[in-house]
């Protein structure tokens, strides 16, 4: 009986693979419309979108806090502020997005696209 109790005492102790809560595919296109960047992304209870783009090693975003939210400037050693009169525009699921990135929950499955575009 032990041996059974046991089992399942260790079957529900926390798992990194247990974690997951799921995966979002991240495009980035650059101002010359070339996708640059493609690729899943997984994500944990707890984690953000920005956290997550800050984290990666390949897209390392960058920004600022402005009065409304997180400016993004940066994003896969792209400087929006390198080309005149443009901004990272953010499509979920191939809509505009009606809120800044760090509104935008994180949801199993969702694609992500940020397009370096003018105003």
């Amino acid at each position: 009986f032990l041996l059974f109790l046991a089992f399942f005492a260790l079957a529900g102790c926390d798992n990194p693979e247990n974690d997951a809560k799921g995966t979002i595919t991240v495009i980035v296109v650059n101002y010359e419309k070339e996708e640059v960047f493609n690729g899943e992304i997984s994500f944990r209870e707890g984690d953000t979108l920005l956290g997550l783009l800050q984290e990666h090693e390949e897209i390392q975003m960058g920004g600022r806090e402005e009065s409304y939210g997180f400016y993004i400037t940066t994003i896969c050693d792209i400087n929006a502020e390198d080309y005149p009169e443009t901004f990272w525009q953010i499509d979920v699921n191939g809509l505009s997005s009606l809120v800044g990135i760090s509104d935008i929950p994180l949801k199993d499955k969702d694609e992500i696209k940020f397009s370096l575009i003018n105003w």
